[in-house]
């Protein structure tokens, strides 16, 4: 009884080595290298550093990719205000000088072309605007608004027909500087002037 106990104990310790052997050293491991479980551990285990460096490396790369991005953003909507700013700051130039142009359209004028006080049967047809210094002017051309019409009539019947054929644009000229004189001396003085005239219509018919 007491031999077969101790070749089961035997037995026992034999298989309990070839367990150990079997978890150690698990199916033909090669030379030089960890053995068993605890080298698949360690393998594991170095994976997972080497992965945690790589993706920290990367998550770096990409948080440095997004603050370009949004950096570049920022300066591109600066740009883009900026520019906004002074395209308003041109548009609100170019309406305070057009708000500056003061014109005064006068009605046509309509009359026969005479040669040596006789009628040729051609008419003159003119319509003038007066470009004023100031908006206040235009209250006081319509209190002269008749005297003013009439002496522009007097200084149309005074041309000839050759006026308007031969040198038309030294006669159109000529009109303009004559209408500015005559108006302009209809004005009370420290009022404004009237700086210029436009013919918007000036025919022979």
């Amino acid at each position: 009884m007491a031999e077969d106990q101790e070749k089961e104990a035997e037995l026992s310790n034999d298989e309990a080595g070839e367990v150990e052997r079997l978890l150690d050293g698990a199916g033909g491991e090669e030379a030089g290298a960890t053995p068993g479980l605890k080298g698949k551990l360690q393998k594991i285990s170095a994976n997972k550093k080497l992965l945690m460096i790589i993706g920290g490396v990367v998550l770096f790369l990409i948080i440095c990719v997004v603050f370009f991005f949004m950096q570049g953003g920022e300066e591109e909507n600066e740009v883009t205000l900026d520019e906004q700013v002074v395209e308003e700051e041109v548009k609100e130039e170019e309406e305070v000088k057009v708000a500056k142009v003061n014109i005064y359209k006068l009605e046509p004028f309509f009359l026969p072309l005479l040669d040596d006080g006789k009628e040729t049967g051609q008419f003159i047809s003119i319509s003038a605007n007066l470009l004023l210094s100031n908006s206040v002017l235009n209250h006081d051309l319509d209190k002269v608004l008749p005297i003013m019409r009439k002496s522009i009539y007097n200084i149309l019947r005074r041309k000839r027909p050759a006026d308007f054929t031969l040198k038309r644009s030294h006669t159109e000229e000529r009109i303009k500087k004559e209408i500015l004189t005559a108006s302009n001396s209809l004005l009370l003085s420290g009022t404004g002037t009237i700086t210029d005239v436009f013919f918007s219509r000036f025919m022979i018919k």
